[in-house]
């Protein structure tokens, strides 16, 4: 069953998971079509994640050429990608070195503006980016950065993640 997989792959007990879906979808709902859009979500994420890792240009490789701490962000809000300028700028400030590794786990990310909106305004963008605060949180140690998101891939809009450079807030301009 693909709900025990997704389950099982984010770390939650099934029951956990379709609560937790049920909580935030609210009363009034078609349970089942909860479940599957989720389900269905969950695989285009994957999807999105394998096109990066079998991408002709190693994400990790162009990430790690890059000196200002960058992030790779899916439509699901979760972080599939860093470089080292990430690890040592932002995450060192709330997590020991020995943990980076396993950060995604217990670090958190807030964005000033929901992730289907800032999709939506990269889009809409002349530029091609814009800007949003994004916070990354651990216990009371907070990060408060400001990030400017571009989209990966134009050309595959509807699962393309986000790369988002990220510069301290006292330093925008």
């Amino acid at each position: 069953m693909q709900l025990e997989a997704c389950a099982k792959e984010d770390g939650l007990k099934m029951t956990d998971l379709v609560f937790k879906l049920f909580e935030q979808a609210g009363d009034d709902i078609n349970r089942s079509s909860v479940l599957r859009a989720y389900c269905v979500r969950w695989l285009r994420n994957k999807l999105a994640q394998m096109r990066l890792t079998s991408s002709d240009a190693d994400l990790q490789v162009i990430l790690s050429a890059c000196d200002v701490p960058c992030v790779v962000i899916t439509s699901e809000k979760k972080l599939v990608a860093h470089n080292h300028a990430f690890a040592e700028k932002v995450l060192s400030s709330i997590v020991p070195p020995d943990q980076w590794d396993q950060a995604q786990s217990f670090v958190r990310f807030s964005l000033s503006k929901p992730i289907k909106q800032i999709f939506d305004a990269v889009l809409a963008s002349k530029v091609g980016y814009v800007e949003a605060h994004v916070a990354f949180s651990k216990d009371q140690g907070v990060v408060p950065m400001v990030g400017r998101f571009c989209l990966l891939n134009r050309r595959a809009v509807d699962a393309s993640p986000l790369l988002c450079f990220l510069m301290p807030e006292k330093r925008r301009r």
